[in-house]
């Protein structure tokens, strides 16, 4: 990732999904080292030695409740997008589950076969067109025309005893808890954390490098390399936030193997 790449990516954020985890890695990594190599080359420059180690003591207490705040609210964050991407998760197999659920709903009812064939499209449309377009960041309409029709055919259906309407009454529901499975997954794929959180993020980072600044370390280089480990730690929960912020984006992203499951099942138990 080149100079250009991270000045586009800083005007754009989101578009940090288009590139691979571990040059995003590489680039946090290396600029928290380099905020350290900065801060800590322009504390030697203004501050001497001896007015620094003075005051280790204030400096210690300082960095260590700066640091103590900025572990928490990083932990907080990451708790934050590991439950979102464990809800992204389990939505999909919900939804999975619930196209699974529509087509077990037609075994006895007569004429199911229209029905059997939107359920297949619309496993095929979430694999092979929405699943991707999630990928991309692009959003995908709330719509969809599989899940219409099938909603349309389980209403015309005209159950002819009393054994067909309760397998209609349970198609129904299992319809309409496939349209609820879907909302969430769309809901859950536009949850993306907010500006306001990723500019604190930065910002308490850059504050921790400074405030360690202010110790006094006889030796320069070994300054740097505490300074760094610290930098480097909390540069490491920042990419575990990224990769999982968003959870039908990047590397590590929700699978769409559910769907693919389903999908072969449908296929193979009839046309589609």
């Amino acid at each position: 990732m080149g100079m250009n790449d991270a000045m586009h990516l800083a005007m754009h954020p989101e578009m940090i999904y288009g590139y691979s985890i571990w040059a995003i890695a590489a680039l946090v990594i290396g600029a928290a080292v380099l905020g350290v190599l900065v801060v800590e080359g322009c504390a030697r420059l203004l501050v001497g030695l001896a007015f620094r180690s003075a005051h280790n003591d204030v400096a210690a207490a300082l960095v260590g409740v700066i640091g103590t705040t900025y572990a928490v609210l990083l932990a907080f964050v990451a708790m934050l997008a590991w439950e979102g991407f464990e809800k992204a998760d389990a939505a999909s197999h919900a939804e999975a589950a619930a196209i699974g659920a529509v087509a077990a709903s037609l075994n006895g009812l007569a004429d199911a076969q229209a029905m059997r064939g939107a359920a297949t499209d619309y496993a095929r449309a979430v694999v092979q067109v929405e699943w991707p377009a999630q990928a991309r960041g692009d959003n995908v309409a709330p719509p969809s025309p599989p899940l219409d029709r099938l909603n349309a055919l389980a209403s015309a259906m005209q159950p002819r005893n009393l054994g067909e309407s309760n397998l209609h009454a349970r198609l129904l529901q299992s319809v309409s808890s496939l349209a609820a499975a879907r909302a969430e997954r769309l809901r859950l794929a536009d949850s993306t954390i907010p500006p306001i959180i990723w500019t604190t993020l930065l910002m308490g980072g850059a504050l921790t490098i400074v405030a360690a600044s202010f110790l006094g370390a006889p030796s320069f280089g070994m300054h740097l390399a505490m300074s760094s480990a610290l930098a480097i730690s909390g540069a490491l929960v920042l990419v575990l936030i990224v990769a999982l912020g968003n959870p039908f984006r990047g590397d590590f992203r929700v699978s769409s193997e559910p769907y693919v499951h389903v999908l072969e099942q449908l296929q193979a138990t009839g046309p589609s």
